[in-house]
């Protein structure tokens, strides 16, 4: 689908891939409204509302960008909140848009996971589970779809360097050598891949091999993460260590050198 002309609905417009796609879209001549997330607030909680703006105004594309990731033990992780921005959010967006491209037999969803739902990760596993489902989701309703006029693009990037992917996780993916690649190019990958049309887009080589071989052989990719275990622990324990309280064992200290020893 060209994408001059076109009205394009986006969320995630402020991320750190948000933001070159959104310049790349209108340099092609699309038309852009996105998701504002500092104006209208956040988007799991104005789910309803966006979904009625959706309905009532329908654009001829949805993108579905937004999401949140958390690298640490899966005890720890805050499940609601990645299942809801990253798999619920996107769903709900699709019922509100579909009625309408139904109805005019005409419309394109871009649904943007992870090679992470593709290699699911240890240390990642709500994150995981959540692009796992998005793909699930995107390859159902396309099938659903066929012999419609509207098509469903699913995008898997690897690694971006955004902040997304800084902190913990910019760590692992120094220490385990992975290769981070730059927004603007994973931008015009997506751009690229709307035009398109593609159903399911993945980018990264040797990521596409391994996700090929987790679905044939995921015995052989679990060997191959063992590295990514340990390393993720380690990590994980500095963690604790650098944030853990110090023990105050001087009894004669003032309240003040108290707190000051404190980490």
């Amino acid at each position: 689908m060209l994408l001059e002309g076109k009205d394009i609905f986006l969320t995630g417009a402020t991320g750190g891939i948000g933001k070159p796609l959104v310049g790349i879209l209108k340099e092609r001549g699309a038309n852009v409204r996105s998701y504002d997330r500092a104006s209208q607030g956040d988007l799991m909680e104005r789910i309803d509302t966006t979904c009625k703006a959706l309905r009532d105004e329908t654009p001829d594309i949805l993108i579905n960008l937004a999401g949140i990731n958390d690298f640490g033990h899966a005890e720890d992780q805050d499940y609601d909140a990645l299942l809801t921005l990253n798999l619920l959010v996107p769903m709900r967006l699709c019922q509100a848009v579909l009625p309408a491209m139904r109805q005019r037999n005409h419309g394109q969803i871009v649904n943007i996971g992870s090679m992470v739902g593709l290699i699911p990760l240890p240390h990642m596993t709500g994150y995981a589970a959540a692009k796992s489902g998005l793909k699930g989701y995107s390859d159902a309703l396309r099938r659903e779809l066929c012999g419609t006029e509207i098509t469903v693009t699913h995008v898997a990037p690897r690694a971006v360097s955004t902040g997304m992917n800084s902190g913990k996780l910019g760590l692992l993916n120094r220490k385990t050598k992975a290769t981070e690649d730059r927004p603007r190019d994973v931008a015009l990958r997506i751009a690229n891949a709307i035009e398109l049309d593609a159903a399911d887009f993945r980018l990264g080589w040797p990521e596409r091999l391994f996700a090929t071989l987790n679905a044939l052989v995921p015995s052989m990719i679990d060997k191959g993460l063992r590295k990514n275990t340990r390393i993720g622990e380690e990590i994980l324990a500095g963690d604790k260590v650098a944030t853990k309280p110090a023990l105050i064992t001087n009894t004669t200290q003032s309240g003040a050198e108290a707190r000051r020893n404190i980490a």
